[in-house]
């Protein structure tokens, strides 16, 4: 939880302003074509520093929105993938031939495989609004929000200085001077 506890917090977090400020039918409005959403995402999830934990609530809130499921797998998969630091340490250590390959072999698989799923999708006859329409229903079951605050209390947990209980229960602190 200590290292991916801040990551998915900050992530619910960002889908939360996402899901609050962006309108619902923003990518039907601002789409403008499967194709021009992958490279999109790609564009944004490329220079991102962010890791996979985060990214996941970030690319369900996006998909609430309207995002096709390919361009969020495209934001999913680039993003954790190409951060800075990432390409720096392959720029250092393979040079930066390889750093270029790197990333052009992620974009081009990202893009290739989002295309490929909004097709399945589309072949399939599945619309991601359906099962996300029924998301809000979790709120009102008690054990999702159980689960909720017990998630939260290890995450926090994690955060909160150690106490050192054994010299706590026996009393025989050392005498302060």
């Amino acid at each position: 939880m200590g290292d991916i506890g801040g990551w998915l917090l900050l992530g619910i977090g960002i889908a939360g302003v996402i899901t609050f400020f962006v309108p619902s039918d923003f990518f039907a409005h601002h789409g403008h074509g499967e194709f021009t959403s992958l490279v999109v995402m790609l564009l944004v999830g490329v220079p991102l520093y962010v890791c996979a934990t985060a990214s996941t609530p970030i690319a369900a809130a996006l998909v609430l929105k309207g995002l096709s499921p390919g361009a969020a797998l495209v934001f999913l998969l680039a993003g954790p993938a190409t951060n800075a630091s990432t390409i720096t340490v392959i720029a250092k250590l393979m040079g930066k031939r390889a750093a270029a390959l790197y990333l052009t072999a992620i974009a081009v698989c990202s893009v290739a495989l989002g295309w490929a799923v909004n097709h399945v999708y589309r072949l399939l006859g599945m619309d991601v609004s359906r099962w996300t329409t029924t998301l809000g229903d979790t709120a009102d079951n008690p054990f999702a929000v159980i689960l909720s605050v017990v998630l939260l209390v290890l995450i926090v947990r994690n955060y909160v200085p150690k106490w050192n209980l054994k010299r706590s229960q026996c009393g025989c602190e050392a005498p302060v001077k």
